[in-house]
């Protein structure tokens, strides 16, 4: 359930706009592309699927809850922005991890996927956004305003997702021309872990709004 066509030519050109915009999902999927294409992709897809879920969460209604409470608000905060560190200290200390193999294992894949759930569901700014941004373009007069809100939240986490790929096929290919010394792959790692520094720290200093 769509909202009017001038809604929805003006919904979606601030979706494209907003999807091709680097933000913190792309920060994540750069990061995990520097390990593995394969590794960025499902990030993307996890990232994806956190944005899902912070979507049904604001059509239920619950993500206002999110916005009202500073409490719940700065433990999703904290908890994300140790994650990240968690993940930045590992991928810094743990060489092992970034080895770059032509079949990465499946289980390894999936924990990409998982963090990239992950990677949203522990930014309480995600939701608050969705909270913010989505109602703007629905209409009581075309229906129920939740299954508006799911419809349009559906097609910003696909445009997103599909973007989010993008980049890591992007990121993955120039990792390619790079991988090819120790150095520079020391050099990539470190970049790794700084991405989820830089990404705990936008967490950390985000406010309520």
């Amino acid at each position: 359930m769509l909202p009017d066509y001038a809604h929805l030519i003006l919904f979606l050109t601030a979706m494209i706009l907003l999807n091709l915009t680097p933000g913190s999902d792309v920060l994540y999927v750069a990061g995990q592309s520097l390990v593995n294409g394969k590794h960025g992709i499902y990030a993307a897809l996890g990232t994806g699927t956190g944005g899902l879920i912070y979507v049904a969460i604001t059509s239920a209604g619950l993500a206002a809850v999110i916005r009202q409470s500073l409490f719940i608000f700065n433990f999703i905060k904290i908890a994300g922005g140790v994650y990240l560190l968690y993940l930045a200290w590992k991928t810094f200390f743990n060489n092992q991890n970034l080895e770059i193999t032509a079949n990465p294992k499946q289980s390894s894949l999936l924990k990409s996927y998982y963090r990239g759930i992950l990677n949203n569901l522990l930014n309480p700014k995600v939701g608050i956004f969705f909270i913010t941004f989505l109602p703007q373009f629905t209409d009581p007069a075309r229906g129920k305003i939740y299954l508006q809100l799911l419809s349009l939240g559906l097609c910003f986490m696909i445009s997103g997702t599909i973007v989010n790929i993008a980049y890591a096929l992007l990121v993955a290919n120039l990792k390619k021309q790079l991988f090819k010394k120790a150095a520079i792959k020391s050099w990539l790692n470190k970049a790794t872990a700084a991405i989820f520094c830089i990404l705990a720290f936008k967490i950390l200093t985000s406010k309520q709004s």
